[in-house]
């Protein structure tokens, strides 16, 4: 008796070992799929290079103290690690992944390999920077995420840069438009965009079957939707800043100026531009509840990004990247991250 009841617990301890070992092997292999209205980063921080990405208390960003290897930090800037040692760009997240551009060919201690292949494409990892998923080897653009598909600007030598799409799980690859069309505003299954090539119109794709409609004929590039608007920036009117509803009327002027770049803060209160008139550059702050504007610092800035609670953006050598709260309330700083190389 005592022999049979000591081969029933050996059988279900061994039951209970391939269980669990299967598990694990259909977890690795499995991808967990998102609602279709996730999408991966703002179309603001995605203009700019998509450096930093805010998802579930966390701040993920590009550090250019190693090299702009992928680092994580809570939302608060605090307990900074390391994730990845590849140079990333266009940072995207969901619950369970995070998506980058690898930018290996333009690391400073890149030691020259041949096979550039190597250096360039775009990858999935966890968030914990395991299990590392090659989605596109080819150079690409930017990239967006928007529910399970990623949406990139894919380069070949043949045909130059074209909008695809790829599944987050790597399959049912497709060429969606022929338009070297920046996919960064993706709201409510809709990407929000500039035509490139043929004209500069504001156009709607809707993402369920790549249907186009024109929202608003004219001269503008990096549409960005929040709130009850859309601001953009007005190429025939020396690129200053200016906003639309969201069916196209009621165009005005924001800001007057001429300007390089622009973010909008996620409660849609604070817009942060550069001002690029060569007289009065600098990066600004507006609010646009009062419409008041005020200089941050002069001089000439670049890659403005926004999370919930700060704003962060580069002098133009690339040499500081800057802190500030999202309302100006904090004091301007310098943020610069630890170098935690991968031992």
């Amino acid at each position: 008796m005592k022999v049979q009841i000591k081969r029933i617990l050996i059988a279900l301890m061994l039951l209970t070992v391939v269980t669990f070992v299967a598990i694990l092997i259909y977890s690795k292999g499995r991808t967990y799929f998102n609602e279709e209205n996730v999408i991966g980063n703002s179309a603001g921080n995605l203009y700019n290079g998509g450096l930093f990405c805010e998802q579930g208390g966390k701040i993920y960003f590009s550090n250019d103290n190693d090299d702009g290897s992928l680092y994580v930090m809570n939302s608060d800037s605090s307990n900074i690690k390391k994730i990845h040692n590849d140079k990333v760009a266009y940072i995207n997240a969901d619950d369970n992944y995070l998506y980058y551009l690898r930018a290996n060919n333009t690391k400073e201690n890149n030691p020259g390999t041949i096979f550039i292949f190597n250096n360039t494409g775009v990858y999935r990892l966890n968030h914990n920077g395991s299990q590392i998923k090659l989605i596109c080897s080819n150079p690409c653009g930017l990239v967006a995420l928007g529910g399970n598909n990623l949406y990139l600007q894919r380069y070949t030598v043949e045909d130059g840069l074209k909008l695809y799409s790829y599944r987050i799980d790597g399959s049912m690859e497709a060429l969606i438009q022929e338009d070297a069309i920046l996919p960064a505003a993706i709201v409510n299954n809709k990407l929000y965009y500039s035509g490139v090539t043929e004209d500069h119109n504001i156009k709607i794709m809707d993402l369920s079957d790549n249907s186009i409609s024109t929202l608003s004929e004219g001269n503008y590039a990096q549409p960005v939707v929040n709130g009850a608007y859309i601001y953009y920036l007005s190429q025939s009117d020396n690129y200053t800043i200016g906003r639309m509803n969201l069916d196209g009327t009621n165009q005005e002027t924001v800001v007057s100026e001429r300007c390089f770049t622009y973010n909008i803060t996620n409660n849609g209160q604070y817009l942060y531009y550069q001002v690029d008139d060569g007289k009065n550059n600098g990066i600004c702050r507006m609010n646009l509840e009062t419409m008041k504007s005020e200089t941050i610092l002069e001089g000439n800035y670049k890659q403005i990004h926004v999370t919930d609670n700060y704003v962060f953006f580069k002098d133009y050598e690339n040499t500081s990247t800057f802190i500030i709260s999202t309302d100006g309330v904090g004091k301007l700083s310098t943020f610069s991250p630890p170098n935690l190389n991968a031992k």
